[in-house]
């Protein structure tokens, strides 16, 4: 059962970790490949109930999980096939693996950030001018007032 994984980690249930049990999976280790294969059975049937509400082209799986590759990947993929509603009837959307693996979170949040922080500067620049032209009308009215 779980004997392979409480030996790996010494007793220390606290030590176990994700991509230990992906490297046990790898291993061989029936307990975590099994564990393995029922997330992605829980992956499928979520990414199959989120077809039928957005009916999208492709679900991609980043992060740490996408370490687990095929053993995870595997399940999902024929738990969604047998999940989706209206198979047949619609084009079956495809779930791949991110080309970033673990790191395609990370690079997201930085590429969003760095997008946040472009429009904050062009509202800022625009706000800027928009006030400078205020100040330009303000210092005209003042001079045409004077004038008269």
């Amino acid at each position: 059962m779980a004997y392979g994984i409480i030996e790996h980690v010494k007793g220390q249930v606290s030590d176990i970790t994700g991509p230990m049990i992906t490297e046990l999976a790898r291993e061989g280790d029936a307990m975590c490949i099994e564990l393995l294969q029922d997330i992605g059975q829980w992956l499928g049937v979520g990414i199959a109930n989120l077809a039928a509400a957005l009916d999208p082209s492709c679900f991609v799986i980043g992060g740490g999980v996408s370490a687990a590759d095929d053993l995870l990947i595997g399940p999902a993929r024929d738990a969604f096939k047998r999940h989706l509603t209206g198979r047949g009837y619609r084009p079956e959307a495809r779930i791949v693996r991110a080309q970033l693996g673990p790191e395609a979170g990370m690079v997201g949040a930085a590429d969003l950030a760095r997008l946040v922080a472009r429009r904050f500067r062009r509202a800022k620049r625009r706000r800027v001018e928009r006030h400078e032209r205020y100040e330009r009308y303000a210092e005209a009215r003042r001079t045409a007032r004077e004038t008269l």
